[in-house]
């Protein structure tokens, strides 16, 4: 078990011990990329050989993230889970380096969906807690049966390449969105906002790669998940860079401010999501 820590009140961090040095890590689902990414030339503590990773990242705007390297650390500390041989992913995270970030939350790196998936992790955003089961050890806990029975809601969760995806009905208009703990708020594409049908104002919101774009926001009639109603604020909509490569199929992300606020719990190893319906 972990301790979920939130600095910003939409911000999900931990604390780890990488190779004896210590580190604030975003919980991300959003973030699809292997084991453990960290911000600056951590090749310095790593005793293994060094390489380029080759298949560059991108922001939800569309930004490329290149001139990442990987590597595997001997060991890696959370909470009271201690694992070996953890991959290390390191370069520049411009997000991370934003002025507004650094100041309040000043996280080293990001723990994504393709690290929980491998250790069956459980994030409980409603007791503040995450679970790790570190590969090779123990059995996947069967949580739904308790669940359910408290009154959650069960949806299942599909995972492509470490994307964390999840069905959706905003306003009555059916979609795919990222289940996306790294968001800070729900956002969806600006190309899928005229069905929505509702009026839009102005903010302002800022990516992975560190760009600060323009967005719009709108209110909600309503906003279901697999069929179920949740509880949703004001949505932001701006131009999201998968929603070309998806071919329209995925439309936002499904940020902090709606996962928090319906108490909901992730389960990567049975592909679940938990939470409390309207």
């Amino acid at each position: 078990m972990v301790e979920l820590q939130r600095p910003e009140p939409n911000t999900l961090t931990v604390s780890a011990t990488i190779n004896g040095r210590k580190a604030r890590l975003i919980v991300d689902t959003g973030w699809s990329g292997e084991g453990i990414t960290v911000d600056g030339d951590y090749g310095k503590t790593l005793h293994s050989p060094v390489q380029a990773v080759n298949r560059p990242g991108q922001s939800a705007s569309g930004q490329a993230m290149v001139g990442f390297k990987k590597g595997v650390a001997d060991m890696v500390s959370l909470g009271n889970v201690q694992m070996r041989q953890v991959p290390i992913i390191f370069g520049t995270i411009g997000a991370l380096q934003h002025s507004y970030t650094h100041r309040n939350v000043n996280a080293a790196g990001f723990i994504g969906s393709g690290f929980l998936s491998t250790c069956s992790g459980i994030i409980d955003l409603h007791n503040l807690r995450l679970y790790l089961r570190p590969p090779g050890t123990g059995r996947r806990a069967v949580i739904g049966p308790a669940l359910k029975a408290q009154g959650l809601a069960e949806v299942p969760l599909t995972i492509i390449q470490t994307h964390c995806l999840v069905g959706v009905e905003i306003n009555g208009a059916p979609g795919i969105m990222i289940v996306d703990t790294g968001a800070t708020f729900a956002e969806v594409d600006e190309r899928f906002s005229p069905q929505m049908k509702k009026r839009v104002s102005r903010s302002t919101i800022v990516d992975a790669a560190g760009v600060e774009s323009r967005t719009k926001l709108t209110n909600l009639g309503s906003f279901r998940i697999g069929g179920v109603s949740v509880r949703a604020p004001d949505l932001r909509i701006m131009r999201l860079g998968f929603y070309d490569s998806s071919r329209g199929k995925v439309i936002g992300l499904l940020g902090m401010d709606i996962l928090g606020t319906n108490g909901t719990i992730i389960d990567f190893g049975q592909k679940k999501l938990y939470f409390y319906p309207l």
